[in-house]
């Protein structure tokens, strides 16, 4: 069984309101700021050493291939399939951007040697960004390696696109 912890600290900072006694009108001012540091955005995952992340096409491939086998067994024995499975099934299900997902991952394997991690190489297979500047503001991790990896990420998100095109 797959263990994953997940945390994110984000701290709000509220915005100091001006007293008014009536005499003035004042211009509301967002109480709460978020204020994102990349220090604060730290995705902490504790796996087991053998665990592999998957992508959401991998799990939904994983997920239905389960059902396929097993459905004529549960039906058999008079067993109901939880909830939480179909809908996680349904999720994956239509989380997935591409058909052929053997080419994202050719595409996206690259930039294993330009320094991106495993997790790093499944969110951008999961969220599927349309450019430079959406892969860097959903994977805030990216930053830290973009003098060596900008280059090889545009010409993956390029790739992407492609396969997404298609797929439409």
């Amino acid at each position: 069984m797959l263990h994953c912890s997940v945390r994110f600290n984000v701290h709000f900072r509220m915005a100091p309101r001006k007293k008014n006694k009536g005499k003035e009108k004042i211009e509301y001012e967002a109480s709460l700021r978020p204020s994102l540091e990349d220090s604060d955005l730290r995705l902490e995952v504790e796996l087991p050493p053998d665990a592999k992340l998957l992508t959401d096409h991998e799990a939904a491939a994983l997920l239905q291939n389960f059902n396929d086998e097993n459905l004529a067994t549960f039906t058999d024995q008079d067993f109901t399939i939880p909830d939480s499975y179909v809908s996680t099934l349904e999720y994956a299900k239509n989380a997935v951007h591409y058909h052929n997902f053997e080419h994202v991952k050719s595409a996206l394997e690259s930039l294993r040697d330009f320094g991106a991690t495993d997790a790093e190489i499944c969110m951008l297979g999961n969220t599927c960004p349309e450019s430079y500047d959406e892969a860097l503001a959903l994977i805030p991790s990216l930053k830290d390696k973009e003098e060596w990896l900008e280059e090889e990420l545009k010409k993956a998100l390029a790739t992407l696109a492609q396969f997404k095109a298609a797929n439409d």
